[in-house]
């Protein structure tokens, strides 16, 4: 069995606890702290990179010289905008991609933001119209004009008019104007197609909008292109 180790194996100017009396913790740890005060300081193993640094320049001055050419690794933590900073600290020029969508967000001037859905309708229906046999002939005619404003002033009220059709066509001598219209479908059956299109025209009063364009931008004929745009049917019928 090891002997036991007493107070009194300590330096004597550092046993503080009289023979015959009761050796507690308290007062053996105060003597042992007492002592470990007067030891030259151990070089630290723990602690930040820098602290390490710091206590290793005093035995290797040069390895630690060494070490501060180092590039430190950038921080894994923190937030978007904290590793955002982080990677431009060593790359200025890097651009993210919400760093773009931001400044388009705040340069929303003349565009018109739409949803991926919307996207995929507008697709939807723009591929329906050009694939129709009548429809997409006219919207893709070569000597189509799109969107031209005329003015004139109506004869009984004095007020100047004005109107711009999608688009318009000569034919040879022949003028011919059409517009675009989006309607809802879905709950049409095939045999009231033509009931529902001509409620449609009546009450947006369509057919006097019709003789407005074609009175003042002089056309011989004018079209109403009507395509389906809810999605509960397949886009794209025309009438």
């Amino acid at each position: 069995m090891k002997p036991m180790h007493r107070m009194s194996s300590f330096p004597k100017k550092f046993q503080r606890i009289e023979n015959g009396t009761k050796h507690t913790a308290t007062a053996m740890k105060a003597c042992i702290k007492e002592y470990n005060a007067t030891l030259p300081a151990p070089v630290k193993t723990s602690g930040s990179r820098d602290a390490l640094l710091e206590q290793l320049a005093i035995i290797n001055p040069d390895l630690v010289a060494q070490e501060a050419q180092k590039s430190s690794p950038l921080k894994v933590s923190g937030t978007k905008a904290d590793l955002i900073q982080a990677v431009k600290s060593v790359n200025p020029a890097a651009v993210f991609a919400d760093e773009l969508l931001d400044a388009w967000r705040e340069n929303t001037e003349g565009k018109v933001l739409v949803t991926r859905q919307q996207l995929s309708t507008a697709l939807n229906i723009q591929k329906a119209l050009l694939e129709h046999p009548t429809a997409g002939k006219l919207l893709t005619h070569p000597s189509r004009a799109v969107e031209v404003s005329y003015f004139g002033i109506d004869e009984e009220t004095g007020l100047e008019v004005r109107v711009r059709p999608d688009l318009e066509l000569d034919m040879g001598g022949l003028r011919i104007g059409a517009d675009l219209k989006t309607i809802s479908m879905w709950n049409i059956k095939q045999e009231g197609l033509r009931a529902k299109l001509h409620r449609e025209i009546i009450d947006r009063d369509y057919h006097l909008s019709a003789a407005m364009y074609c009175e003042t931008a002089a056309l011989d004929q004018f079209f109403w292109i009507f395509v389906n745009k809810d999605e509960k049917l397949p886009l794209g019928r025309h009438h």
